[in-house]
């Protein structure tokens, strides 16, 4: 949180002296400048590395290998059992968390081996 000290404007928007300003990274990796269709899951997309899910520099994530290996386990053991994933179409629910951004859930169809 920061507060403004003058009058100043942010990408079009007028932020008056005295107003609390919150920078949210977790739009970021939604960026229609940097990520085509940013509101779609697309795994495979051009550009898929240059997010900022683990921060960067000295605010690098402590536990990012951690999380990377959780992932990796969890991916690869849901993976070996289904020959196909596919995303189903509809609705998606999102978090409504400010730190972070994700579905709550992510309807898929597994075909088993």
């Amino acid at each position: 949180f920061r507060l403004a000290t003058r009058d100043v404007e942010l990408a079009g928007t007028r932020v008056p002296a005295g107003s609390l300003v919150v920078g949210v990274i977790a739009a970021a990796n939604r960026d229609e400048r940097v990520f085509e269709q940013p509101e779609r899951f697309l795994p495979g997309r051009p550009r898929g590395n240059q997010h900022l899910t683990f921060g960067h520099g000295v605010h690098f994530c402590l536990g990012a290998q951690l999380a990377r290996l959780e992932s990796r386990i969890a991916l690869e053991t849901l993976l070996s059992r289904a020959a196909r994933m596919e995303a189903l179409e509809g609705h998606v629910d999102w978090m409504a968390a400010l730190a972070s951004r994700g579905p709550v859930r992510l309807p898929v169809r597994l075909t088993p081996v």
